[in-house]
């Protein structure tokens, strides 16, 4: 796989001239007399496919310094952050972000009231329902203030605004109205503002669970039949699309007349591509809610939902928690070697994550970078393969360890959890706050996970995650983790 990213690099160094959006200069080979001009590679066309598979990923973490090795080793391109943060928190993005082969998506949920992450850092952001309740000029002038500052603290993406009608699904607040056409303007106001101040707004959460009755945090809800959804819930999204929105995002929600019985629209291509993508126009970027909720998790673990997800249409899968990053990421780049996910269609995902992050053309330096990644893990796998030869011909020469001597060091390119257990839990907050509940059957112990990273090389490795195969998940044996907040 390193030689194939290396002959790649030099083919496209040959055959580009100019500078990518790391700043390398690229000089053409001496010209040679032709009648046919060739058009060099895009970006998204240059990835080898761990690349690709890591822009079509982000995860929500607590902290962002939980995100930051899978941001340094590309496994995904951007993070999004749940629960309460420091005042501090520009520092710590910086620090996360520091190293990523590509610029990430730094997000937060900012919607106001109940769902505000950086509150210490900016302030309280009132919530949708009392912006709603007062004059559009107003709620911009609220939401420039605090985008602003969202930007000014090393954000670039805002999972805000809903676009949703009513307060069912356990949104109370979250909403600015049960009126379409208010709704609607209220949310192109926000859209517009998010933008003027450089952030990519991610209106949700399509198609509408205003009108649903369970929250999908913690179970798949249905919702109206498509038609009803169209003449109402559907009618601000258009509005935000209209207007230039730039993302959307995919709720976990049953749609009689649309979506596969008990499949929820993250997970339907009916409701992506043929909905979202068709009869509405939307060729903008899609991005699930987090898959950890108990509307995806109880049926599909994340790795499989992020799959079906993403062959469904979306262009990024959230994921909760990064204890799944590693197997899920592994899981995509098989999918996309073996041609499980279109080429074609992964290529017009990822350009898309590329497009909002300003990446155009050829990319020399992101390739070289993910080169460079390819190449230290080839060389740890192979002190790991030559340190277990070594270590099986001293078995067979008799060679015995000294029980009362020093550990014998072993090169290690997996990554652990500091718990040493594997198993699923409920993402069933908006405001949950990032740990994981493990239970002995007596009592319960919040364990906050945690990476090791061993490095053989000067270039950081990332493990990869040793997983077990299991039978398909039993509901009963699910933990809901109950929020820390209400949320509204």
């Amino acid at each position: 796989m390193a030689v194939a990213t290396v002959a790649l690099l030099s083919l496209t160094v040959a055959a580009c001239t100019g500078t990518d959006s790391f700043g390398v200069k690229v000089e053409k080979a001496a010209a040679v007399a032709s009648t046919t001009t060739t058009e060099p590679p895009d970006c998204a066309a240059m990835l080898p496919p761990e690349a690709l598979a890591g822009q079509l990923l982000m995860v929500m973490v607590s902290n962002p310094s939980l995100a930051a090795a899978d941001l340094r080793a590309g496994t995904v391109g951007g993070f999004g952050l749940k629960g309460a943060q420091s005042a501090s928190i520009d520092t710590q993005v910086a620090e996360a972000v520091e190293g990523a082969p590509l610029e990430p998506f730094v997000a937060a949920d900012e919607e106001g009231g109940t769902v505000q992450r950086l509150a210490n850092a900016l302030g309280r952001l009132p919530s949708q329902a009392t912006l709603g309740a007062g004059t559009v000029e107003a709620a911009q002038e609220a939401y420039r203030r605090h985008d602003t500052g969202m930007k000014d603290l090393g954000f670039n993406m805002t999972f805000a605004p809903v676009a949703d009608v009513g307060s069912g699904s356990g949104l109370g607040s979250r909403s600015f109205g049960t009126d379409p056409t208010k709704v609607s303007q209220f949310v192109v106001a926000s859209v517009e503002v998010a933008q003027e101040s450089g952030l990519v707004p991610v209106v949700k959460h399509w198609p509408g669970i205003g009108g649903g009755s369970a929250d999908p945090h913690v179970k798949l809800t249905t919702l109206a039949p498509v038609d009803q959804l169209r003449a109402k819930d559907l009618v601000p999204f258009q509005a935000a699309f209209d207007a230039g929105a730039p993302a959307v995002m995919i709720t976990h929600a049953a749609v009689p007349g649309l979506t596969e019985p008990g499949v929820p629209s993250s997970l339907s291509r009916a409701a992506i591509t043929d909905e979202l993508r068709g009869r509405q126009g939307f060729d903008g970027l899609v991005i699930t809610d987090a898959l950890g909720m108990g509307a995806v998790v109880k049926q599909f673990p994340q790795p499989q939902a992020a799959e079906q997800a993403i062959a469904a249409g979306a262009d990024v899968a959230l994921l909760s928690g990064g204890d799944v990053v590693a197997e899920t990421h592994q899981q995509l780049t098989e999918a996309i070697t073996e041609n499980r996910l279109p080429r074609a269609q992964v290529l017009a995902s990822v350009r898309r994550v590329l497009e909002l992050k300003g990446v155009d053309g050829p990319c020399i330096g992101v390739v070289t970078r993910f080169s460079n990644l390819a190449a230290a893990r080839q060389a740890c796998e192979e002190a790991a393969a030559e340190d277990a030869l070594a270590d099986s011909d001293a078995q067979e020469d008799g060679a015995q360890e000294d029980s009362a001597g020093p550990p014998t060091t072993s090169v290690d390119c997996t990554t652990t959890t500091t718990s040493g257990t594997s198993r699923t839990t409920v993402d069933s907050g908006i405001n949950d706050t990032g740990t994981d509940e493990e239970t002995d059957g007596t009592t319960t112990t919040s364990v906050r996970r945690s990476t090791t990273t061993t490095l053989r090389t000067t270039t950081t490795v990332r493990r990869a995650t040793t997983t077990t195969e299991a039978a398909e998940p039993d509901p009963n044996e699910f933990d809901v983790v109950q929020p820390d907040e209400p949320t509204g």
